[in-house]
């Protein structure tokens, strides 16, 4: 009777044990594949780190500060100018700048210059890269670096500069002229992009005939808070050559950083 007894209080507890373990298991969630979180988030940094202002739209680099501290990539071309000359005609410029290119020169004609209608605009990195070398063949390249851009480095591959030339040719260095640019320059959206005085910001000796494009707004703005240089005014770092490329910071990447704003119009 009592190993009977025995037998039953075993089948009990067997029992119980049964539906407890079987009701903990039911109750347990059924574990789903979830996305792998750390590749997401791998991506989502990458995309943030590339540059993602194209150069088509209204936000591709009016404020792009390229400089001794800030280049371009190699390839860097996006207005389609020659690889082999320096586009004397205005190619490679952005279409604004362009037309703003011809109303600029036609107005400094009317004003009594003698300023020729081409220019000397878009540079490629392959062409800036020869006529560097042959200005550091010619005069040493301590003495280069304060008048020529090193490839990669120049502003005239940017599509939004160019020089201004003479109809002689050659650059124009008339103080009269210097003076009238610093007066009426930005109503046709220019600055002049290394102004006297300021190779200790800009990295580059006084260039009166080198003029940059950042739109009527800007270089309004920049004229009426007696702002020189297009570093004070966009906080970019200027000044000499970094003595190691690797502390660079490359100019779109700058740009990207600094006016993420200018990606959604203001209203």
């Amino acid at each position: 009777m009592q190993r009977r007894g025995l037998k039953l209080i075993i089948f009990l507890i067997l029992i119980v044990s049964i539906f407890i373990v079987w009701h903990v298991v039911k109750r347990e969630p059924v574990k789903q594949s979830t996305p792998n979180t750390t590749s997401s988030t791998e991506k989502k940094s990458a995309s943030h780190q590339k540059n993602n202002i194209q150069p088509d739209t209204q936000a591709a680099q009016l404020l792009l500060a390229v400089n001794k501290k800030h280049p371009l990539p190699t390839d860097y071309n996006p207005y389609g100018g020659s690889s082999t000359s320096n586009n004397a005609d205005g190619a490679g410029l952005r279409p604004e700048v362009k037309t703003a290119k011809d109303a600029l020169i036609s107005a400094m004609q009317q004003a009594g210059f003698h300023i020729s209608n081409h220019v000397s605009g878009f540079r490629s990195y392959a062409y800036q890269s020869q006529l560097y070398q042959n200005y550091v063949s010619a005069q040493g390249q301590a003495k280069a670096d304060t008048f020529s851009a090193r490839p990669g480095y120049s502003e005239h591959q940017s599509g939004l500069a160019f020089d201004l030339l003479g109809n002689d040719g050659q650059l124009p260095t008339d103080d009269r002229m210097y003076a009238w640019l610093q007066e009426h320059a930005h109503k046709y959206g220019f600055i002049i992009r290394f102004p006297r005085d300021s190779s200790d910001v800009t990295g580059y000796q006084g260039e009166e005939w080198h003029v940059r494009y950042i739109g009527e707004k800007f270089a309004t703005e920049m004229y009426n808070k007696h702002i020189k240089t297009l570093e004070a005014f966009t906080g970019v770092t200027g000044g000499n050559y970094n003595a190691d490329s690797k502390q660079d910071i490359p100019a779109l990447a700058e740009y990207d950083q600094k006016n993420q704003h200018a990606l959604n119009p203001r209203p």
